[in-house]
């Protein structure tokens, strides 16, 4: 269940720049990206973002918009980049196992709203 770890972070990074803004308006919604390698639960990550976000006056009402990035490699063999839709780490083009991961790794807030 890392995903009350997770929504502790976005709440301490949010507030900590909402307070470096020197904002006064409460922050209405919060873009949050993950890439499908970090496993997280959609559901469970907005569940706990909306306990934890509980115990900060200007993220009472806020709302968590998660965006899933999908799990993107490039073969270093033949340069092909693909979107993977199961776990299978080869080229589909020359079936080398010789691969970049390009895309599904990250995780970061993007951007708030106040």
């Amino acid at each position: 269940m890392h995903e009350l770890s997770i929504a502790q972070n976005i709440v301490k990074i949010v507030h900590q720049e909402y307070v470096k803004g020197d904002f006064h308006d409460k922050v209405k919604k919060v873009w949050f990206s993950a890439g499908k390698m970090n496993a997280i639960i959609p559901a469970s990550l907005q569940l706990n973002f909306n306990v934890v976000k509980k115990n900060y006056e200007e993220l009472k009402t806020t709302e968590l918009i998660i965006e899933e990035k999908e799990v993107v490699i490039q073969c270093r063999q033949c340069k092909k980049e693909v979107e993977l839709e199961e776990p299978l780490f080869r080229c589909q083009r020359c079936d080398s196992a010789d691969i970049n991961l390009v895309q599904g790794k990250e995780m970061f807030v993007e951007s708030f709203e106040v």
